[in-house]
């Protein structure tokens, strides 16, 4: 995990980030398994909001997608969690991982309030033509033709 986290910053912030290994190596006694990965997946958000961070990308959505519960309970960081997932999902499509792209489109599209169309328009619209592009390379024809109809 640390060298995952060093991967992803710069040299001026590792002091931080050996800091925040400590801290998660003592997390995990203090809290359940998912708000652990939740917990962690938010230090390497913070790290990589904005940065183009790679592969790492996969790393950080997983980590904060396993702690879904915390996340519904913090609406500020909703949206930007979709987008990161929906980075995920397209960085996994354009490497041909449809299957993984799907689960963090799906995920992604997950987030979102129930007025997304209206409260979120241009990231819904985004997110749906990914997520019918994904189920259409996964061979769910009929699930992709659904995704567009909306």
């Amino acid at each position: 995990v640390r060298e995952a986290a060093y991967n992803l910053i710069y040299d001026s912030k590792k002091k931080q980030v050996d800091e925040i290994f400590f801290g998660c190596i003592l997390i995990p006694l203090c809290f359940p398994t998912m708000k652990f990965h939740y917990h962690l997946g938010q230090v390497l958000y913070q790290f990589c909001d904005g940065n183009d961070v790679g592969d790492k990308i996969f790393l950080t959505a997983s980590q904060i997608n396993h702690g879904k519960e915390w996340l519904i309970k913090d609406k500020d960081l909703t949206i930007g969690i979709a987008v990161l997932n929906m980075k995920a999902g397209k960085k996994a499509l354009d490497g041909c991982d449809h299957k993984k792209a799907y689960s963090y489109l799906r995920f992604a599209m997950s987030l979102l309030p129930e007025d997304h169309w209206e409260s979120n328009y241009d990231l819904s619209l985004r997110l749906n033509f990914l997520m019918a592009s994904a189920a259409n390379s996964c061979c769910q024809y009929d699930e992709a033709e659904q995704i567009l109809r909306k």
